[in-house]
């Protein structure tokens, strides 16, 4: 009897344990979903072989259309190719790109998305893009730090990465992951926002919704002095998480993710300027050439999307402000910005022209050797006001 009792009792705990383990689990996974952030500056040491393909079989356990399964993947890790795909990316996840020791290109195979009967070819980019979390949620499981930086479907810069790549035809690059050990961790967030959530139909929490806008005005700025109270470092404010550019009025602007600038004074020293540089290609630069005045924005590190979408589509294509739900205020002078901002600076265009090449040293003549959006313009800025969350 006794014999039985032990047997019992220890059946019992092997089920109790067995349930907690469960809830381990459970907690473990949603833990590592909620927890996972882009990564900004990465340490010299490398990704374990071991580690690169847990990653790709992580990749590769990932549902698709028709179980055709559309994707390849390039694995870089020799410090010229990562250099190289820095050059291609032109946003402000550049900077980044050199520092990682390990890049995952997740590419679309469009031989494999059209083989068969049914269709389909149209969902590689879901396919590719369920691949790519499963990369990025393995990975913050292993203790390793990653950021999504975007190719497709950018034109110009798929191109240069399937050419540094030397892709085949029908291979395309939807993203290049930058993946490597943390040199510091972004702070995570809950974002979680219930009014982005609707029941049985469209838009239930129409009230919910409603006030949650309320809270989102004007109001949340402050104007602050950035002679005394700026808290960048003026050498790398545009580097690494890069900034927003908006220009125009109420019936027609354009905003852009921006990676060159400088801050400084010129021509009287209470005159805090703001210098920025647009291609004449990019949809943004008519704009810039019309208006008086523009804005810059920062944002949280939470955010980086809205840089990544708007430094990787085009004005041209369709309203990428609608696309990304923001918000739209406009300045004193009625420049456009945007709630969702940490920090607006307004600025006033006090000078504007092209760059003469004539005087390009080595530096800029090779940047423009190969470069289609064309040679920048110049346009040194007046910092009229600026307000910060």
């Amino acid at each position: 009897m006794k014999e039985q009792v032990i047997i019992l009792w220890t059946m019992v705990m092997i089920f109790f344990c067995a349930c907690n383990s469960h809830k381990m689990n459970e907690q473990d996974v949603l833990e590592n979903i909620t927890t996972r952030t882009s990564v900004q500056s990465f340490l010299a040491k490398p990704v374990e072989d071991t580690k690169i393909e847990q990653l790709l079989r992580a990749a590769m356990a990932a549902p698709s259309a028709m179980d055709k399964q559309p994707w390849h993947f390039v694995v870089v890790t020799d410090t010229a190719q990562i250099a190289a795909l820095a050059n291609a990316n032109l946003t402000y996840e550049a900077p980044m790109v050199m520092q990682a020791p390990l890049a995952i290109v997740v590419c679309g195979n469009m031989n494999k998305a059209s083989v068969g009967s049914g269709g389909g070819r149209e969902f590689w980019i879901q396919d590719c893009s369920a691949a790519t979390e499963n990369i990025l949620l393995a990975a913050h499981a292993m203790g390793l730090g990653t950021v999504w930086t975007s190719n497709y479907p950018s034109e110009e810069r798929s191109e240069k990465v399937a050419k540094i790549l030397q892709l085949p035809k029908g291979i395309i690059p939807l993203n290049t992951l930058l993946i490597g050990y943390a040199d510091n961790h972004s702070q995570v967030t809950d974002k979680y926002d219930p009014a982005n959530v609707s029941y049985n139909c469209y838009n239930v929490q129409g009230e919910q919704n409603k006030e949650s806008e309320k809270q989102l005005d004007e109001t949340l700025f402050t104007e602050f002095d950035c002679t005394e109270d700026f808290r960048g470092n003026p050498f790398t404010w545009f580097k690494g998480k890069g900034l927003l550019l908006a220009v125009g009025d109420k019936e027609n602007h354009n905003a852009m993710t921006i990676g060159w600038g400088s801050l400084g004074n010129i021509w009287s020293y209470d005159v805090n300027t703001i210098t920025v540089y647009v291609a004449p290609a990019r949809y943004t630069h008519q704009f810039m050439e019309k208006y008086r005045y523009f804005t810059v924005m920062t944002f949280d590190n939470e955010q980086q999307e809205i840089l990544s979408y708007m430094g990787s589509h085009s004005g041209r294509d369709g309203n990428k402000e609608e696309a990304l739900g923001l918000h739209t205020a406009y300045t004193e002078h009625g420049a456009p910005y945007y709630l969702e901002a940490k920090e607006v600076y307004e600025c006033e265009i006090i000078y504007r022209n092209p760059f003469n090449p004539d005087g390009f040293g080595e530096i800029p003549r090779k940047r423009y050797e190969n470069f289609p959006a064309g040679i920048h313009s110049m346009y040194i800025s007046k910092i009229l006001s600026a307000k910060r969350k």
